[in-house]
């Protein structure tokens, strides 16, 4: 885009977090004016929308008012996670978005809220220009919690991190033999508890935070993990690795059940399903009297 560039700030159903660093990218060392980029008071002057927060019931139309008014080529730029996906407010009884199912969304910023930097890096990126990022302002701080990246060799896909996420940023999805832990950014509040959670250490907040994407689908970073068959019957059920982590650290904690190493593995390799049968609980029930009887006797 040459010439100016005019962006109208469009709020609908949010905490005002996100528009609060919409007007933080004006100031003079973002150097937003050097691109010729203003902030304007009504749609009719701007020719870019930025949209912060969800949208409700009477925003909708508003919203949509607003797009008409744009001055070509009308991008649309939603800023922070409610504008994804509408994150907290997403099961509110009056609301009505994410933004893009009421007018045509061009770019898309994570974050709760995202950094200005990163909010100007957008801009500037959509305007198909480049920002010299060299002064100390543009570096993350010390536990800055940005963009999530995986340890593949350590990560068994035990699902700790979906459990302990308080934003349910994180889904396990299962197909055909693998098991996928994707956390998703238009619901992550980047809080870190998967981190500090995770038994292998294997999920970590980099200090990453240009996280500019065009297709809110690509909003996600997934790491992926093969599942392991039931000995028995054959069905995908548990994350190989689980099984040796767990059988570990069981055998870590306990050095004498080591003796057990091959009863311990057979009886993880049973799906839930086939435990419940009648020959296998018999199985598991003279295990557990063996290894009672172990810890007794050192204990």
């Amino acid at each position: 885009m040459s010439g100016k560039t005019s962006i109208y700030r469009f709020m609908s159903a949010g905490c005002n977090g996100c528009d609060v660093q919409i007007l933080e990218c004006l100031v003079p060392r973002y150097k937003l004016a050097d691109l010729g980029v203003e902030v304007v008071f009504t749609p009719e002057e701007a020719n870019v929308l930025a949209i912060t927060g969800g949208i409700n019931v009477k925003g909708r139309e508003e919203l949509k008012k607003a797009y008409e008014k744009l001055k070509p080529p009308k991008l649309v730029v939603a800023v922070g996670n409610c504008a994804i996906t509408k994150e907290i407010f997403d099961k509110g009884y009056p609301m009505v978005g994410p933004p893009d199912q009421i007018v045509p969304v061009n770019f898309y910023i994570s974050g709760c809220p995202p950094r200005p930097q990163a909010i100007v890096t957008a801009v500037a990126r959509a305007l198909g220009a480049t920002l010299e990022e060299k002064e100390d302002y543009w570096a993350t701080p010390e536990g800055f919690r940005g963009k999530h990246e995986f340890d593949s060799e350590k990560c068994m896909g035990c699902g700790a991190c979906a459990q302990v996420c308080s934003s349910d940023a994180i889904d396990i999805l299962e197909d055909n033999g693998k098991r996928f832990i994707k956390v998703d950014y238009g619901h992550c509040s980047f809080c870190a508890f998967c981190q500090d959670e995770c038994p292998t250490e294997a999920i970590k907040l980099t200090k990453e935070y240009h996280m500019l994407t065009d297709n809110r689908n690509t909003a996600n970073v997934t790491n992926e993990v093969d599942l392991f068959k039931c000995a028995s019957c054959g069905t995908y059920f548990i994350p190989a690795r689980q099984i040796d982590w767990a059988l570990e650290r069981i055998e870590n904690e306990v050095s004498e059940y080591k003796d057990f190493h091959r009863d311990l593995k057979t009886a993880m390799e049973l799906c839930h399903t086939c435990r419940r049968k009648i020959s296998n609980i018999r199985n598991a029930k003279k295990l557990l009297s063996q290894l009672s009887s172990k810890f007794q006797s050192f204990s």
